[in-house]
Parts: C-alpha cells; structure tokens; sequence
C-alpha cells in the first residue's frame, strides 16, 4: 500500500469510527449521534477532523506506509473507546465532550506518532525498502 493511500484510508476511518462504534451497542445508541441534523453531523466531523488532522500531519515524516499504522491505531483506539462510551443524554454538558475527546486523542496520536517514526526510520535503513 503506497502511503497516499494509506493517508485516504485514515480519513476514511476517521470519518466513519464514531459512528461504528456505537453501531453494535444498538440502533438508539447510534441514533445519539446521527440524529442530530446538518449541523450535529458537521460539528462532530469538524471535531474529529482534529484527530485524524493530526494522524495526516505527522505522516508527513513518513516515508513507508506501515509506519502510519501505529499512530493510527493509538489515535483510532482512544477515539473508539471514548466515541463508544459516550452518552449524550446522561447530562446536557455530556455533549461538549464531543470537542473534547479529539483533542485528548493528539497525547495518544503523538506517542504514536513518535513510535511510527522509529519504525519508519528502521524500515529506510532495511535494503531494497
């Protein structure tokens, strides 16, 4: 997989993970998030572009794909189990977590992020990588 692809395959994910995480707790579950209009829909997008944002800018110091694959899976991971857990009307501040928990994804994003680079900085010195 060539690394453009691999960047198009995290905004992908990004996009949808919050969505399908909640998906196997139920369809009321899912209906917290998806009923909420235009404007639910385009703030938690924009919030969880900041996350998947992150993931995109550190591959920037990438060269191999399967570098990007660690700082997915932290950043991926923290989204999904708090996305999952997350319940919009146990409170009526309950939902300004949803500006909340991708900016607390950027910690995860960068240990990984870190990690990737040591991976990638292996996979260049590997003949014929």
């Amino acid at each position: 997989m060539t690394l453009a692809r691999a960047r198009l395959l995290v905004v992908l994910i990004g996009l949808v993970l919050p969505y399908a995480v909640r998906l196997p707790f139920g369809l009321d579950w899912l209906a917290q998030y998806t009923h909420v209009g235009l404007p639910g829909w385009l703030l938690l997008g924009g919030c969880n572009a900041i996350a998947w944002g992150a993931i995109l800018l550190v591959s920037l110091a990438y060269r191999h794909a399967a570098s990007l694959l660690v700082p997915a899976l932290c950043g991926f991971a923290f989204l999904a189990w708090a996305h999952a857990g997350l319940d919009l009307q146990a409170d009526a501040q309950s939902p300004i977590a949803l500006v909340f928990i991708p900016i607390y994804a950027l910690a995860p994003i960068l240990l990984g992020g870190v990690v990737g680079y040591v991976v990638d900085r292996v996979l260049r010195q590997r003949p014929g990588a």
